[in-house]
């Protein structure tokens, strides 16, 4: 059945022998060198990628930090914008109440004035009176003039009306 032919063993092992010189010659060194090319591009792509990583890691630092700050700056930002308008808001209600008071003294004084006119005017009408009552009474025409000096000495004599 099975039979072992020693020349054809001999010579097989002689033409392996020879196959893996042959091979170690032309094909093994290229394959080696095509295998340690491969070997050191992937690790530079794994060296590329975790520098990659790295960068990408950093940028995500810098934006969160880039982030809060911006969100900080907002904050500062709406807090000098809402002290001012309180600021604006006491300037105008100051404003506001100086013109209402300048309105009430301007208003006083009008006031002071149109009873000043009031009382004279009044003092007006009570020496014409009187002198229409005294000349009833004495029957005696008067000349006008007279009775108007002696009205306004009388008048003058009277104690003035408190304001």
């Amino acid at each position: 059945m099975l039979e072992i032919n020693p020349g054809l063993t001999i010579w097989t092992f002689i033409i392996f022998i020879g196959l893996l010189f042959i091979l170690g010659k032309t094909a093994w060194k290229p394959m080696l060198a095509s295998l340690k090319t491969r070997e050191k591009a992937i690790a530079d792509s794994l060296d590329r990628a975790e520098q990659a990583r790295a960068d990408a890691e950093r940028l995500i630092a810098d934006s969160k930090r880039e982030r809060v700050k911006a969100e900080e700056d907002l904050q500062k930002s709406l807090q000098e914008g809402r002290t001012y308008a309180e600021q604006m808001r006491k300037d105008l209600v100051e404003k506001a109440k100086g013109e209402a008071a300048r309105m009430i003294e301007h208003a006083r004084a009008e006031i002071q004035r149109d009873t000043q006119n009031a009382l004279r005017q009044l003092r007006e009408e009570a020496a014409d009176l009187a002198i229409l009552a005294t000349s009833k009474l004495l029957d005696e025409n008067m000349d006008e003039e007279r009775h108007r000096r002696v009205i306004h000495k009388m008048i003058a004599e009277l104690p003035a009306i408190p304001e």
